[in-house]
């Protein structure tokens, strides 16, 4: 009998709060970002197939997105240099828009879309984070 079942346990599997609110920048990202209705209605156009079914088929590569980050704080200890929803999530959910209105409706590859993930993780570390100098030191 075939299985898709990991011959290995998997890691720990992306919490559902995460997931919810991981769901909600994707979202805006791929629909909401800029309030342009004819955006909207062009990228729903491309995809053929119904809104709740893009966002479904969208979300299911969510859980790559917690595999390579949890690597990464496996391999690091690291501190996020900025807000990880606003700077990857929602720019996914921005590359799946373009690539379904690029690519004639259709979604990226689970390769594809693997390799967009670790881009946007790699910018996102290699952003330095802000330094604050106090006002009494400025001057």
């Amino acid at each position: 009998m075939l299985s898709a079942a990991p011959k290995a346990p998997p890691g720990i599997p992306l919490p559902r709060e995460v997931a919810a609110i991981w769901g909600a920048f994707l979202y805006e990202g791929l629909l909401a970002h800029v309030p342009d209705h004819q955006r909207i209605r062009a990228i729903l156009d491309a995809w053929g197939q119904g809104c709740i079914e893009l966002v479904i088929a969208t979300t299911l590569h969510l859980p790559e997105v917690w595999e390579q980050i949890s690597r990464k704080w496996e391999a690091e200890d690291t501190d996020f240099p900025g807000v990880f929803e606003y700077e990857v999530i929602s720019p996914l959910g921005e590359y799946f828009a373009e690539y379904l209105l690029t690519h004639d409706g259709r979604l990226p590859s689970k390769e594809a879309v693997a390799a967009e993930i670790t881009r946007l993780i790699d910018v996102f570390f290699a952003e330095k984070p802000l330094v604050v100098i106090p006002m009494s030191k400025a001057s």
